[in-house]
């Protein structure tokens, strides 16, 4: 279940709001690099569905990029002092491959955090869920002319997360991207150019209130619609 409801609302005065009259879409929104075949939508999704989304995609990795590359790097070849290696909930996004899935279909992730997810977390962490078909070898790609292998993610924000007693704030796409970004700075062979992508996927800022585990937590919505391009090399 879930309801629209006003920021300011939301963050401050959960139990005075009312119920929103917000739908989630029939059709994925779709998005492609300029030039390429490959399409995936803009957001996930919170089922292998089309129905409610969970987060916009906030990063395209390209160059030499694998699903696999992308989590290796940013729990270990990373410097910083952050580092992201705990698994979260899995989510979906729909992807269309022109070589060998023209019609589409759902690919589910998991995702990376910066800690195990405990109920006793006072700390937020960012969130990222990483996506590409299966390429062989046990790895997982879009392979594009242009671009070479290509993944896409989602972001955002979690706050005293876990699935058995709920997190009590989700979002903020845009700073989570911003605390990835600080970390992949570090990591050898990475070329980051922020928002450097205009997936169309942009919105003022509006809350959710979704019910986790019998509680309505907050999920604050918002992106600039400009994805970060990181080049692995």
């Amino acid at each position: 279940m879930w309801r629209r409801v006003g920021l300011a609302t939301a963050l401050f005065a959960v139990s005075a709001v009312s119920t929103g009259s917000g739908a989630p879409p029939r059709d994925p929104a779709m998005g492609a690099l300029p030039g390429d075949s490959n399409q995936f939508s803009v957001y996930d999704y919170r089922q292998g569905a089309v129905g409610a989304v969970d987060w916009p995609v906030t990063f395209v990795f390209t160059g030499k990029a694998t699903v696999e590359r992308v989590k290796e790097g940013l729990c270990k070849a990373t410097r910083h002092p952050w580092r992201y290696c705990d698994a979260g909930g899995t989510m979906y996004l729909f992807a269309r491959t022109a070589a060998t899935d023209p019609t589409g279909g759902f690919l589910a992730d998991a995702g990376i955090k910066r800690f195990a997810e405990t109920c006793s977390t006072t700390e937020f962490t960012a969130h990222m869920r990483i996506y590409a078909p299966a390429a062989g070898n046990d790895t997982h790609d879009f392979s594009s002319a242009k671009y070479g292998q290509v993944v896409v993610a989602t972001t955002h924000l979690d706050f005293q997360d876990h699935a058995g007693c709920s997190g009590r704030i989700h979002g903020y796409s845009d700073i989570a991207e911003q605390w990835f970004i600080e970390a992949m700075k570090t990591i050898p062979g990475w070329e980051i150019h922020p928002g450097s992508l205009d997936l169309g996927n942009g919105n003022e800022p509006f809350v959710v209130m979704r019910e986790l585990s019998g509680v309505e937590v907050p999920h604050v919505y918002s992106s600039d619609r400009f994805a970060t391009e990181v080049v692995i090399i």
